[in-house]
């Protein structure tokens, strides 16, 4: 494996960290704030966790612009992981990873978008 390879793996492995840490962080934060068992509970959730995601998931995009959709839902891998454990027998979990997976579609717009703009500002 060539040095630039190696160096991009490593960059890609500490985005997935970061990402994956954010999503577990906002969900554990907003719910803390909030008073709220699930986050998504809180008008926070939607006013300050969501679009902070998204900007997140821009800058990860941009920082490590190969395959951007994954910078989108590895922040809804980490809040689905707290809520499983925070909750295991959740009557509403399936429904629940459907609703982060639909987040995690709408921040691909985002991810797209960071990606796009690093491509053209690198060629």
């Amino acid at each position: 494996m060539s040095a630039e390879a190696a160096a991009d793996r490593s960059r890609a492995m500490i985005a997935m960290g970061v990402a994956a840490a954010a999503g577990a962080a906002t969900w554990l934060y907003v719910a803390q704030v909030s008073h709220r068992r699930e986050a998504w509970d809180s008008e926070i959730y939607f006013s300050v966790a969501l679009p902070a995601l998204g900007l997140l998931v821009a800058a990860l995009a941009f920082a490590v612009p190969l395959r951007p959709w994954r910078w989108a839902f590895l922040p809804f891998a980490g809040q689905a992981v707290v809520a499983f454990v925070q909750n295991p027998t959740a009557n509403l979990l399936p429904a629940g990873l459907l609703v982060f997976g639909f987040f995690g579609a709408i921040c691909m717009v985002p991810a797209y978008v960071g990606a796009w703009i690093r491509r053209l500002i690198t060629r």
